[in-house]
């Protein structure tokens, strides 16, 4: 099994921001270190617990302190940019890492970043990322004169000069582009069905029970199917997971269950963004278990992979024995507010655990 990180990030709000950021640096450079295949970096602009508003940006401020680890937006939000932007740019960090990019589209779903770009209903925002995807692939691919009239967007270069090079766009190091991954949320998702139509990568997020995420392979698998594709080697499948490995179980699952640590705090930020876009049913293991149970505990007990090395070990084993098997775990990227205490459980997981698990 190979070994990647998910950083939305999760900082506290009233967390120095200037430290937040530098702390996500030394996260991202210790996990190339470690030996960490990918990293996936989010982007918000809206919400303090996740303060990076631009992961191109810092993906290539991280670029050139790192080696070997690959490094995708996670997600770049569509319908907050222009499809020429994202395509010009994520190019251009393809270039400049000769080909150590992936790029991750999505659509968002923070209800106050709808607002400040003026998005209209989340069902049109989600055709939005579809056309924005497809005009993205299209820069990347035609040369001009184009003339790409969609129904949200209308991008076009009628009198090109090419003898001048006036016209012409920047195209990705990586041919025909780089991999692309989709992050998927619900069980039936759209975004897993439009993956396997088109070959994406399926990132399954971190905040849904076992039972959902094998409904992940299956639409994903359905999309393929639909589209006329090979059945989907299990390679493509990243798993999201909150990770935590102590020293012993006890010291785990003491700082897991503080009500004070960070950990612990940004489960309650978690519910309070999935209640508030009516998704909170998303993190039960049962959807009879009344709202009022969602408690950070209760996702931490029922949703994280927490202990001593042996007990991570027989937890992931669990996992990819119940989901049949996936290729990239992505530890989720939580505040270092005890540094040496997630320093260590970084090396551990790198080290000790994963070597230990199967591989597809």
């Amino acid at each position: 099994m190979k070994l990647g990180t998910f950083m939305m990030p999760l900082h506290p709000p009233e967390k120095d921001r200037t430290a937040c950021f530098e702390e996500d640096v030394d996260f991202i450079v210790r996990a190339d270190q470690l030996g960490y295949t990918e990293a996936w970096i989010g982007q918000h602009h809206t919400v303090a617990w996740e303060p990076i508003p631009s992961n191109d940006l810092f993906i290539s401020y991280v670029l050139p302190q790192t080696k070997n680890i690959r490094l995708g937006t996670g997600v770049s939000i569509m319908p907050q940019h222009h499809p020429v932007n994202v395509a010009v740019r994520l190019a251009f960090l393809d270039h400049l890492s000769k080909g150590r990019i992936n790029c991750g589209f999505g659509q968002g779903g923070v209800a106050t970043d709808w607002g400040l770009f003026d998005l209209p209903d989340p069902k049109t925002q989600g055709l939005m990322t579809v056309e924005s995807i497809d005009m993205v692939l299209k820069l990347w691919q035609e040369d001009a004169p184009f003339d790409f009239q969609g129904d949200f967007y209308h991008i076009k270069i009628e009198e090109p000069q090419p003898e001048l090079g006036i016209g012409e766009l920047l195209k990705p190091y990586q041919k025909p582009h780089p991999p692309i991954g989709m992050s998927v949320i619900r069980g039936g998702s759209m975004a897993a069905t439009m993956a396997g139509q088109r070959g994406y990568l399926p990132i399954s997020t971190n905040l849904v029970a076992a039972s959902t995420l094998i409904q992940h392979w299956q639409t994903y698998s359905a999309g393929a199917t639909d589209a006329g594709l090979p059945e989907p080697e299990r390679t493509f499948w990243r798993i999201s997971r909150s990770i935590l490995v102590g020293d012993s179980a006890q010291q785990a699952w003491d700082y897991a269950l503080d009500p004070k640590s960070s950990f612990n705090r940004a489960f309650e930020y978690l519910i309070a963004v999935l209640s508030g876009a009516q998704m909170l049913h998303i993190m039960k293991h049962d959807e009879s278990v009344p709202d009022a149970e969602v408690t950070p505990e209760y996702l931490i007990r029922n949703l994280c992979i927490i202990g001593d090395t042996k007990s991570c070990v027989d937890q992931l084993e669990a996992l990819w024995e119940t989901t049949g098997g996936f290729d990239t775990l992505l530890m989720i990227a939580h505040d270092w507010d005890d540094r040496a205490l997630w320093e260590r459980s970084m090396a551990l997981l790198a080290n000790e655990v994963v070597p230990k698990l199967p591989s597809v």
